[in-house]
């Protein structure tokens, strides 16, 4: 079966945007409080997390489990993204497109707001580049799948 270079690089760049947030998972598992919770925590609070943790640990514990949690749940969004694409998506399968379309518009722009919310302008980014990847990914083999003439 033919694909066309518009699936093929559409269900390369879903496989990418997977990759980046499976990576963004396993940093907010295993770096939790530097890479995610110190700075959010102290963006969204303005105080300082070494003196929460002083005054409220079990509370900071909590923190840090829920953030794990998080970390968790995008790995296992990450290994879906990768799947779909992998399996389904370069196979031009019409549900993968809209499948990806509506978890990426919740998990990206819940990011987004999520971020927006806490008020930590350079963690805006991250979201940013996943909405671009996510926009490159399903508009460039958008007319080939839904049209169903790339398989």
């Amino acid at each position: 079966m033919a694909q066309s270079s518009s699936v093929r690089i559409g269900w390369i760049v879903m496989l990418i945007l997977g990759i980046l947030l499976g990576t963004m998972g396993l940093m907010v598992v295993f770096a939790t409080e530097a890479m995610f919770l110190l700075p959010d925590f102290e963006a969204f609070t303005a105080k300082n997390w070494s003196d929460f943790l002083a005054d409220y640990p079990k509370a900071g514990e909590l923190f840090i489990i829920v953030a794990r949690l998080l970390g968790a749940v995008l790995l296992m969004a990450a290994l879906f993204i990768i799947l779909v694409a992998w399996k389904s998506y370069r196979k031009a399968q019409k549900w993968s497109w809209y499948t990806l379309l509506i978890t990426g518009i919740l998990g990206w722009g819940g990011g987004l707001a999520s971020d927006i919310a806490i008020g930590r302008a350079e963690a805006i980014v991250f979201p940013i580049i996943g909405i671009v990847l996510l926009v490159i990914g399903l508009a460039v083999p958008a007319k080939a799948i839904l049209s169903n003439k790339s398989t």
